[in-house]
C-alpha cells in the first residue's frame, strides 16, 4: 500500500495539477460551465488511456524497438520537466492556449497530451512498472487522473474566488518545486547510465 501511495503522489507531481488550476482559469473566461465539465472528463480519461498504453507497453517499445535506456528517459523526462517549472518560475504561467470556437478540440491536444500525459508523467509511469510492476503502476495512475480531474472541477467553480495574483504566485512556487523534481530526475538518470558504464568496463 505504501508503494501504491508514494507512486501515486510521485505521479500527480508528474502531471502537476497547478497549471491545470490556470487552464480551467483561463477557459472560464470564455466558455460555459458544462462545456468545460465535458473538456475535462474527456481530457482526463484521453490522458488515463495514454498513461496505461506506456505503462503497458512503453519499456517494451522503448528498449526492445527503439532500444533507449530507461535512465535515458529519465534524463530527457527531467529536462522538459525543470525546462516547464522554468518556464512556470519566469512567467507565472505553464499553459499556452490556443483560442478554439469548439472547446472540446482541446480535449486531446493540447489538454491530455502534453499537459496530461506529458514526457515526465509517461516517463513516471514507464519507470513505476519497471520498479514495482504493472499494478502499482496501473493504481498510481488511476489516483493521479482522478486526483487532476478532480483538483479541474473544484477550480472551475472556484476560479471567481482566486484572484490572478494569488494564482501567479501559487504557480511560480510550484514552478520552483517542478524544477527540483526535474533536476533529481536528470541526476538520478545520469547516475543510473554511469553506474552501468561502470558495470560494463568492470572485467
Amino acid at each position: 500500500m505504501a508503494e501504491v501511495l508514494s507512486s501515486a503522489l510521485l505521479m500527480i507531481i508528474m502531471i502537476d495539477p497547478s497549471d491545470k488550476i490556470l487552464l480551467v482559469s483561463l477557459l472560464r473566461e470564455d466558455f460555459h460551465i458544462e462545456d468545460i465539465k465535458q473538456l475535462i472528463v474527456r481530457a482526463n480519461l484521453i490522458g488515463f488511456l495514454l498513461l496505461i498504453l506506456f505503462a503497458l507497453a512503453g519499456k517494451i517499445i522503448l528498449q526492445d524497438i527503439f532500444h533507449i535506456d530507461l535512465n535515458a528517459l529519465r534524463v530527457a523526462g527531467g529536462f522538459v520537466l525543470f525546462k516547464i517549472g522554468l518556464e512556470a518560475l519566469e512567467g507565472g504561467g505553464m499553459v499556452t492556449l490556443k483560442k478554439e470556437k469548439n472547446i472540446l478540440a482541446l480535449a486531446a491536444v493540447p489538454v491530455a497530451t502534453p499537459l496530461i500525459a506529458g514526457p515526465a508523467a509517461i516517463t513516471t509511469a514507464i519507470t513505476l512498472t519497471a520498479e514495482y510492476g504493472i499494478e502499482v503502476s496501473a493504481l498510481a495512475i488511476v489516483i493521479a487522473i482522478l486526483t487532476t480531474a478532480l483538483i479541474m472541477l473544484v477550480t472551475l467553480y472556484a476560479v471567481e474566488n482566486i484572484s490572478k495574483t494569488t494564482l501567479g504566485v501559487f504557480i511560480r512556487i510550484i514552478g520552483l518545486f517542478t524544477m527540483a523534481i526535474g533536476a533529481q530526475m536528470m541526476v538520478e538518470g545520469i547516475g543510473g547510465i554511469f553506474l552501468k558504464l561502470m558495470a560494463s568496463t568492470t572485467f
